[in-house]
């Protein structure tokens, strides 16, 4: 199963949302208890909005598990927006490639959603 994250409101850090919460993405992406696997970790991806560049959102995205990713865990520290998306991805047969990495962007619109289009 497939795990989301969408903050709105004060600006923070990444790391804020992402890491530091008891039952963070993160974890849930080692520890997963609710699926056919215990860890997801068919890719992921964050997308936000800067303060100083609201006309498009800037995204990261990767095949490999979070929770493994260094560039991920080093601009966590360093990110701050009022507007995050994260997904982590446990894929159900779909090929493992960054084109199925949530979230997407077109123009300055950023989603994700949840199935196949």
């Amino acid at each position: 199963m497939c795990r989301w994250l969408a903050y709105s409101g004060t600006p923070l850090l990444l790391d804020t949302i992402l890491y530091k919460p008891t039952h963070s993405l993160i974890d849930q992406s080692l520890h997963s208890r609710l699926g056919v696997e215990t860890t997801n970790g068919d890719g992921f991806g964050v997308g936000w909005y800067s303060e100083e560049s609201i006309d498009t959102p800037a995204l990261l995205k990767d095949v490999g598990p979070a929770w493994n990713n260094r560039n991920l865990r080093e601009i966590a520290d360093h990110v701050r927006s009022p507007l995050f998306f994260a997904h982590i991805r446990a894929s159900t047969g779909t090929a493992v490639q960054q084109t199925n990495c949530h979230p997407f962007r077109h123009g300055r619109w950023m989603w994700m959603h949840n199935g196949a289009i």
